[in-house]
């Protein structure tokens, strides 16, 4: 029988598909070679410099850019300048540039710090049982946690009660992460004092913003640097001190943390 003759097959041979994709890599890869040879030294320079100063600023674990899409972004000019004057401005611009970089990524991480702590400070509230006694305001400018003094003194005393405690220890968890600003301020109705203890209400209102502060930074161990404690007497109420609702409303302590 006559062998069958092998019938011819159209196109180059599959090995020249891998041989052509090496050469066009190869190709590439010594465009790349050139085109880096051929860039000016002292731009190259300026440019590892102006990153490196913002990776090397920030803290670990942070990012320059949030979200899946750049929103900052140096511009880099290959330009070449004749005068010193211009290369030095232009070496300026880039710190600048990595500069705003920096601030910017770390005006994000503590707001974000801030975020979380505002919603830890409503859960802790809620978990308590004390949402009709304590309020969260946000503002501008600062986060404010307002408690009503039946949470944490006695009437006329400025020591903290068992259940005061247990709040100012949940809220300095919540605390514990920033490093903001912390005012803590004391402040009563307007009924004259009776406790010897206390000439005014100046002095309770003091005493009992100190007695929390010393209670955050000794027992919790917050940094006793990032607070103030005040005593405002009866001189900002939020109620109405005509009436016992209002002057309820009075009697409070006011956690403020700016931003």
């Amino acid at each position: 029988m006559a062998r069958k003759r092998e019938s011819d097959e159209g196109g180059a041979p599959a090995w020249m598909a891998t041989y052509g994709d090496l050469v066009t890599n190869m190709l590439v890869f010594f465009v790349l070679l050139f085109s880096m040879s051929t860039v000016d030294q002292n731009t190259f320079s300026e440019v590892a410099a102006s990153l490196s100063y913002t990776m090397i600023n920030l803290k670990g674990g942070d990012r320059i850019l949030e979200g899946g899409a750049a929103n900052s972004i140096i511009a880099l000019d290959f330009t070449k300048y004749d005068s010193e004057e211009a290369e030095a401005k232009r070496r300026e611009k880039y710190v600048e540039a990595a500069e705003e970089m920096v601030v910017d990524s770390e005006r994000k991480l503590k707001d974000k710090e801030l975020d979380d702590a505002k919603n830890d400070i409503r859960d802790i509230i809620k978990e308590q049982g004390i949402d009709d006694k304590v309020q969260v305001f946000e503002e501008k400018d600062f986060i404010l946690i307002r408690l009503e003094q039946e949470v944490f003194f006695e009437s006329g005393s400025a020591e903290i009660l068992p259940q005061g405690m247990t709040v100012l220890s949940s809220l300095a968890e919540a605390l514990r992460g920033i490093e903001n600003e912390i005012i803590v301020a004391g402040h009563t109705d307007n009924v004259p004092m009776t406790n010897k203890k206390y000439a005014t209400n100046w002095e309770l209102s003091t005493a009992r913003a100190t007695n929390v502060v010393r209670y955050l930074v000794e027992v919790e161990g917050l940094d006793p640097a990032l607070f103030t404690a005040t005593g405002n007497s009866e001189y900002r109420p939020v109620g109405d001190n005509n009436t016992p609702e209002g002057r309820q409303k009075n009697r409070r302590i006011e956690i403020k943390i700016l931003k």
